[in-house]
């Protein structure tokens, strides 16, 4: 999994990081958001433009002990570096999501 925070650095890009051959089936993608009305939705509604064949039902849903916070755990076919770029700057973008990896 390539972790990639606000600045855009990816940790992938480090000389040991194992490289990812695509495409990539079940590639899996963690997100780390506010929980707010509508959070799943709209992660499903990013996920889907970059990757339109996504089965939602490969969604793992955490909520944090205090209530705060969910993460999802889902999984696409990964076609591209580029596509994975595209896929967290558009998740990154959304206000309530905090962490993309």
């Amino acid at each position: 999994m390539a972790l990639i925070n606000k600045q855009g650095v990816v940790a992938a890009d480090a000389p040991d990081a194992p490289k990812i051959e695509f495409p990539c089936d079940n590639y899996v993608i963690k997100v780390v958001a506010m929980d707010v009305a509508d959070i799943q939705a709209t992660v499903i509604q990013h996920v889907r433009t970059h990757a339109p064949e996504f089965d939602e039902s490969s969604i793992k849903k955490n909520v944090s002990s205090k209530g705060r916070f969910v993460s999802f755990s889902l999984r696409i076919r990964a076609e591209s570096e580029s596509q994975l770029a595209r896929l967290h700057e558009d998740l990154m973008a959304v206000e309530a999501i905090k962490m993309v990896m």
